[in-house]
């Protein structure tokens, strides 16, 4: 690295500016040295090397992605002009600003991992350090060009801003940078503060830096990254080496210290399920006439406990007539939402899209890239004081889609939004910035970015208000409601649009003393219903509601039960490898999923980020905790080995048995692959013991879930197959079932899409 002279000489202060230091002992210089009087005037922009004499100061800034140093360089540069350099599968930016070069590198997310310090494939292994990246991952080509780049750009360079994500993960990922590829001391570098990629907040984030990076922010991500290994690693491989002594497999099994609590959720909410005995009730479903006009009616009780009586009251009420007793009307008012966080936002494109939250996830992060939203990883629901909504407004108004919804909102003599109770210290409410898009959005971008701006629009709208109305009609001794509802002022729902939909029914005008002729009444059977089973936007809102987890990481923790097999499909329902791992855990060490604990270590990583503790004493607890739990499992471990071993045998043998043979009604169906070509196929398990060769072709992409039910077609076990993002069902005999030619052809089209051959 080049170094200073400031560093390196005994100093005379020949100008204010530090960075123009010098020493008039060093003789070789000495002319040199006086010809810098003649540019005192710019004397602000210049630095000496020893190595390279008198050069233009060079500022580096560290963005977190390609996209945003990108956008970065487009806001800074002199008339928006700049270079990108590549060297091979890396690049950097470059420009000059106020008469000084800046380079503006990238990380592409964590450039640097934690590595066991000591050896062996063991447990405990409690010593860490961070490297490069592409010591741990050896598949990684990339991070090694980026460092190698970062560190040779930012040889001799005077300034250091960290522009990366402004959260945990985002200060970390350029502290690490700051310290280990650019060789700097991070307590010299500042930090650029901003929740969009505008021009506009790029350049005040640049010219008002803050002097320090935020190192309990920092040291609080430290802290979960080292404590998140030391769980993970080391109950992943104490599980694994529990099954290996056990049967000498070696099949890894993982669990985290957050992962363990989620599976609970997800286990105790199965149990209630599956011991959930339905209790049966019946239903009055009248119909009356009025005017010429039929209408449903409700009886007054919701439920009839016994058969017999509800078929009683069906007779009395047959082809008899009722009066109207009374009218009740009520208006009532419908605030407007509040502005979208995360947890928010992927509630709403779950309902409406049925994206799963890393979904959204990565579709805001597109969208904030594009800087076409606020920063998508925040908690608040209060949009920022110092916003210019007037100019995001005339912004929006730009798009044909949205001129009509802004002129409305223009027109109201108060443009003031409604505010949530959320706060997040780091960034504001998500919002549109109001740029319009430079390339076209693709289907799912163009959908949240609607939903973003339409909610965006809905918290300047004034309440909506709702009218319900209730009919209470006399036959015989029943009581009979008819139910209306209609909207008497659309307020903010008209900025929200089919994202607000509400019921609307009406009924015929009466007034007291009508007379409703009763022409049907159904009885219909219903049984009680068990709690509803988590989806994955219900499962992260469980985890933010007991505090487990980030609003960046929550995604990925549910996301994860799905992916090792724990759970089958959307609904979280365990599988039986899910269901062993909970039981074996809960049985023998279950603080692993205890709630309490994890929250407790919650608390703790957020006390470092507000400085009540330290690191060193949160790591250190952690360890000791760890320690005691690790010792219990070790001296259990071929009880614990045995419990799971039981398990995976049931999970293997469900994934592969599709049901009974039907060429030789002995056998099962079984999925098998190829040794010769490696393709997948469903054979019959009597295949070497009778030679039974019913055979049936599979989809050779996706993963293959057997379903308890037939093909109403041909009467074949049916299947889900989990290809791409749309998972479709089918039957073994798929290819050759008259009811499935639709999948035949979706498949073709999944091919064609996929480069499938």
């Amino acid at each position: 690295m080049a170094t200073k002279a400031s560093t390196v000489l005994p100093q005379i202060d020949c100008f204010q500016s530090p960075l123009l230091r010098v020493s008039w002992d060093t003789k070789p210089y000495h002319r040199f040295y006086r010809s810098i009087f003649k540019l005192e005037q710019k004397r602000e922009h210049y630095s000496i090397d020893i190595k390279r004499g008198l050069t233009l100061k060079r500022t580096i800034i560290i963005a977190e992605k390609p996209q945003a140093a990108r956008r970065i360089s487009k806001a800074l540069a002199t008339e928006g002009i700049f270079t990108e350099n590549k060297k091979g599968k890396a690049s950097y930016f470059e420009f000059e600003r106020e008469g000084g070069k800046v380079c503006v590198l990238y990380a592409l997310g964590h450039l640097y991992e934690l590595k066991q310090s000591e050896k062996g494939w063991t447990y405990p292994r409690l010593e860490t350090e961070w490297v490069p990246k592409y010591e741990v991952d050896k598949k990684d080509k990339r991070s090694r060009a980026l460092i190698e780049l970062i560190q040779k750009v930012a040889d001799g360079a005077q300034d250091f801003l960290i522009a990366t994500d402004l959260d945990i993960e985002g200060s970390l990922i350029g502290y690490h940078v700051l310290k280990y590829a650019c060789r700097e001391n991070p307590q010299k570098a500042q930090r650029m503060h901003f929740s969009t990629l505008t021009k506009k907040e790029l350049r005040k984030a640049y010219e008002n830096p803050s002097e320090h990076l935020d190192f309990p922010m920092i040291d609080a991500g430290i802290a979960r990254h080292e404590i998140d290994w030391l769980y993970g690693i080391n109950l992943t491989r104490a599980l694994t080496l529990a099954i290996k002594e056990v049967t000498g497999w070696f099949k890894i099994v993982s669990t985290g210290r957050v992962q363990g609590p989620t599976l609970s959720f997800a286990a105790e909410r199965d149990g209630q399920v599956n011991l959930f005995v339905p209790k049966p009730f019946w239903v009055i479903l009248p119909k009356g006439r009025f005017g010429g006009e039929e209408f449903e009616l409700e009886y007054s009780k919701n439920r009839i406990g016994r058969k017999l009586d509800a078929n009683e009251i069906r007779i009395e009420l047959l082809d008899s007539q009722g009066k109207v007793e009374e009218i009740r009307r009520r208006k009532f008012e419908r605030k407007p939402p509040v502005p979208f966080n995360l947890s928010g936002l992927q509630s709403e494109t779950y309902r409406h899209f049925g994206f799963k939250p890393s979904r959204t996830l990565a579709i805001a992060q597109s969208l904030y890239l594009r800087a076409l939203i606020s920063y998508p990883r925040t908690s608040s629901q209060k949009l920022p004081e110092s916003i210019d909504t007037k100019e995001i407004f005339e912004q929006l108004k730009e798009q044909k889609q949205y001129t009509t919804l802004v002129q409305k909102i223009l027109k109201n003599e108060k443009i003031t939004p409604r505010q949530g109770k959320k706060k997040d210290p780091a960034h504001p409410a998500i919002h549109p910035t109001g740029k319009k898009p430079e390339k076209a959005l693709s289907s799912s971008e163009a959908k949240v970015y609607d939903l973003v701006v339409r909610r965006f629009f809905s918290v300047f709208g004034k309440n909506a208000v709702r009218e319900s109305i209730r009919t209470d009609i006399r036959c015989k001794k029943h009581v009979l409601y008819a139910r209306g509802i209609r909207t008497v002022d659309t307020g903010w729902m008209v900025y929200y649009g089919e994202y607000a939909s509400q019921e609307e029914k009406a009924i015929p005008r009466f007034e007291v003393g009508n007379t409703i002729a009763i022409t049907a009444v159904d009885v219909d059977e219903r049984y009680t219903s068990p709690p509803p089973r988590y989806n994955p936007s219900s499962m992260v809102k469980k985890l933010e509601k007991v505090g487990l987890g980030t609003k960046a990481t929550r995604a990925g923790i549910v996301d994860s039960l799905k992916s090792r097999g724990y759970t089958i499909g959307d609904r979280f329902e365990l599988s039986k490898l899910g269901y062993a791992i909970y039981e074996t855990l809960n049985h023998y060490i279950p603080e692993i999923l205890s709630v309490e604990m994890t929250r407790e270590l919650e608390d703790k990583m957020k006390e470092i980020q507000e400085g009540k503790r330290s690191l060193d004493e949160v790591l250190e607890n952690t360890k000791e905790t760890l320690s005691k739990l690790l010792e219990t499992f070790r001296e259990r471990e071929e009880e614990i080995g045995n419990d799971l071993v039981h398990g995976l045998k049931r999970y293997w043998k469900d994934k592969r048995e599709l049901g009974a043979c039907p060429k030789c009604d002995d056998g099962m169906l079984v999925i098998v692959r190829s040794q010769k070509t490696g393709k997948r196929f469903v054979g019959c398990s009597n295949y070497k013991k009778t030679g039974c060769d019913q055979t049936y072709p599979l989809p050779q992409k996706g993963e293959i879930t057997p379903f308890d039910e037939k093909c109403p077609h041909c009467g074949h076990q049916m299947i889900r197959v989990h290809s791409g993002r749309r998972p479709w069902k089918t039957c073994v005999n798929w290819a050759d079932c008259p009811g499935r030619q639709k999948d035949l052809k979706n498949l073709k089209n999944r091919r064609e899409e996929e480069g499938e051959e």
